[in-house]
């Protein structure tokens, strides 16, 4: 009935896109279990299996704070401090804090929305310079005061990028290697750094960046210099064993893993099944899911969509579900991803009952 219900949700994309696929793993209890899915049942094509990398986008984010938190476990930085320590020629950098820009309440934009970021995609121009991504999103200007408001900024995940490099000394790719996939082995995790890197991806299909409307092969038309904080890409695997891990301390010390999990709230209208939308450092949040308080994060762009939720229920039982796709296909991903996770909840309090 499970396996029915998720192929369901991958039935639309696949009018449009036969070889969606759905890369999932989950973990309830000490093991991951992984498996591949497709909207007919069939196998997908050769080149992808469970062991198969996927852009998982803004999940990267998740990363990014966890970087910038064991700098600060490490006395490197301090996590209420203002940019300017590290970024004096950033616009605001002495009015926005590393917190701040973690849990979008800076009040810096986003090029998410800009008509000229898509199309320059579209027409397959190189990605926008460092400068260039605060000239055209107007960084200079707050959309409101620092720490009263909250909106989503990948031009704050930008900020945060180059200040790990400015801190650590290392470029984004290596202080991601270090101080998070080594430490966890995870193995099948990188960040991308040229188009080299994501020609070795899962073949994905994108509308978004294609020049004529029809669905094309993500890897031969798309930079992903256009993600402008970085993007990691793994395999659903190992974004479970990522998040698992990292709620069970294994990467931070207590306090400041409490940190990131202090959130929020959004603002913003709920979003699917969320009672209470709210943001950590790096990570979506709902305080008030019936399941228990839950983490985790969503990714989408040009070809890739991915939703991860770890959530600990009031008996303690720990659950985390990442479901990687190789479609534009967010609104379908996340509710696969809920699907599995509400499976996995019922299938415990059951057991516990």
């Amino acid at each position: 009935m499970l396996v029915q219900r998720l192929r369901l949700y991958l039935e639309p994309p696949a009018c449009r896109v036969p070889l969606a696929t759905a890369s999932i793993a989950f973990l309830s209890g000490h093991a991951v279990k992984c498996c591949l899915m497709t909207a007919s049942g069939q196998r997908s094509q050769a080149s992808v299996d469970v062991a198969s990398r996927f852009s998982v986008q803004s999940i990267t984010k998740s990363f990014t704070a966890a970087v910038i938190v064991r700098l600060a476990a490490a006395g490197k930085l301090r996590l209420d401090a203002p940019l300017s320590e590290w970024l004096s020629d950033v616009p605001n950098a002495n009015r926005v804090t590393i917190r701040q820009c973690l849990q979008h309440t800076s009040g810096l934009p986003d090029y998410g929305s800009l008509p000229e970021y898509h199309k320059a995609i579209q027409h397959g121009e190189p990605p926008w310079t460092f400068t260039q991504f605060l000239s055209r999103t107007h960084a200079e200007h707050l959309l409101f005061e620092p720490g009263t408001g909250w909106r989503y900024s990948n031009i704050a995940y930008m900020l945060l990028r180059r200040l790990i490099e400015a801190v650590s000394g290392q470029t984004f790719a290596e202080s991601v290697a270090a101080e998070v996939c080594q430490p966890l082995g995870l193995r099948s995790t990188s960040v991308i750094q040229s188009r080299d890197d994501f020609q070795a991806l899962a073949p994905a299909y994108t509308f978004t960046a294609s020049s004529d409307g029809l669905p094309v092969d993500v890897r031969a038309t798309y930079d992903p210099g256009w993600v402008a904080p970085g993007v990691v890409a793994s395999t659903a695997t190992d974004i479970v064993r990522f998040y698992d891990r990292l709620f069970a301390g294994d990467l931070l010390p207590g306090p400041l893993l409490e940190e990131m999990r202090k959130v929020v709230r959004t603002g913003e209208p709920s979003m699917q099944r969320f009672v209470a939308p709210s943001y950590g450092l790096g990570l979506m949040a709902d305080p008030r899911s019936p399941y228990g308080v839950l983490f985790g994060h969503n990714g989408g762009g040009p070809g890739f969509t991915s939703s991860a939720f770890h959530v600990v229920s009031p008996r303690g039982q720990a659950v985390t579900v990442a479901v990687l796709s190789n479609i534009e296909n967010p609104f379908e991903v996340e509710l696969m991803a809920w699907t599995i996770l509400h499976a996995l909840m019922t299938e415990s309090r059951s057991a516990g009952a």
